[in-house]
């Protein structure tokens, strides 16, 4: 039995967890798959002779995440020590910052235009729900349009995961708010009918729902990137090497050369490197 760990992308809740875990220990040979959210990363077992890591990748891939092995990362960064690359998880927490600010200012601006009338705020005559109302439909459509572009991985990941049957949360974001933009904009097309059709858009709906939760899913992302800090830091406390009881001598050795029933001195002041019993 063959163990190996991977880095996956593009979860984004327990129900993406969940599916990678589902279709890799559905796999001939698997005989344990577990996915830490958190860490985005999958543990696996399995036997070589009837499955490989091509099988597994290409599983992972076809249920819409992205997949790289572990070791891989490491000897990227092992291979470039003096280069200075931006975390990645920095870069994800940039954008998500930088695409819900847009999002709220648009939805900001949408839901001043489409509610405004019912608050009496001031809105210029030619966007007049009653009297031009293809322009207060129209302006809605135009600032709707952005939000669903800056909320994009809503669609391109919900999507996806509910074309390979592996529906998630981003899913129901991209269905609920997908069909009131389209029932907005199959309304806008009928105002020249009817004005009545001006009062039956939700575009301000669609762009709510979606910087609601992308406002939750930075927040997610924060805390996420916070709780993994804080585990790495922990891990970095661990020393390298430990002292090993031989008898009447003390000798210094790896901590990964200590084995179950070895005695190890700990001086005081000193770091734990292994669990232990005290005596």
């Amino acid at each position: 039995m063959k163990q190996e760990v991977y880095i996956i992308e593009g979860m984004s809740c327990a129900a993406c967890s969940a599916s990678v875990e589902r279709v890799t220990r559905k796999l001939p040979g698997v005989a344990r798959s577990d996915v830490n959210l958190t860490m985005n990363r999958m543990d696996i077992e399995y036997d070589e002779t009837q499955v490989g890591p091509e099988q597994i990748m290409a599983k992972v891939r076809k249920a819409g995440f992205g997949i790289r092995r572990f070791v891989e990362e490491e000897r990227a960064d092992a291979a470039a020590p003096d280069v200075k690359e931006e975390d990645p998880e920095d870069r994800d927490l940039r954008i998500r910052r930088r695409d819900l600010i847009g999002a709220a200012v648009f939805t900001v601006l949408l839901l001043y235009v489409a509610m405004g009338h019912m608050l009496h705020l001031p809105l210029p005559r030619f966007m007049d729900m009653h009297e031009y109302p293809t322009n207060f439909a129209l302006t809605q459509l135009v600032l709707a349009v952005p939000v669903l572009f800056f909320g994009r991985r809503f669609f391109t990941g919900g999507l996806g995961a509910l074309f390979h049957m592996s529906p998630n949360m981003d899913s129901l974001v991209a269905i609920g708010s997908g069909c009131s933009f389209l029932y907005s904009l199959v309304m806008t097309y009928l105002i020249p009918f009817s004005h009545e059709y001006a009062g039956q858009l939700y575009f301000e709906a669609a762009a709510t729902v979606i910087t609601l939760v992308m406002l939750g899913k930075y927040f997610e992302a924060r805390s996420k990137k916070k709780t993994k800090g804080a585990i790495k830091a922990l891990m970095e406390l661990k020393p390298d090497t430990a002292l090993l009881v031989d008898g009447d001598s003390v000798r210094e050795v790896p901590a990964g050369a200590v084995h179950p029933g070895d005695t190890v001195l700990v001086r005081p002041g000193a770091r734990i490197p292994l669990d232990g019993i005290v005596r």
